[in-house]
């Protein structure tokens, strides 16, 4: 992947991130206890992609840092 791409799946992963932090924010504050499975996956879902978002950061530095070819 070029830096490029690594950046457009960053910004994916920032709104997938996003809304499944809102999502959990609104089921809490509504007090939604009969919908645990989906506070159980979204929280799931945001742990791995704070992860991802750090795995991205490492590529994207990596990538800064690498020469282009022909410079």
């Amino acid at each position: 992947m070029d830096i490029t791409e690594l950046k457009k799946a960053r910004s994916m992963l920032l709104l997938l991130l996003a809304t499944c932090q809102q999502t959990l924010l609104a089921l809490e504050a509504t007090g939604n206890v009969l919908d645990t499975d989906l506070t159980k996956d979204l929280s799931a879902m945001i742990v791995r992609s704070e992860a991802e978002l750090e795995h991205l950061k490492v590529k994207i530095e990596a990538a800064s840092t690498t020469p282009m070819n022909g410079a």
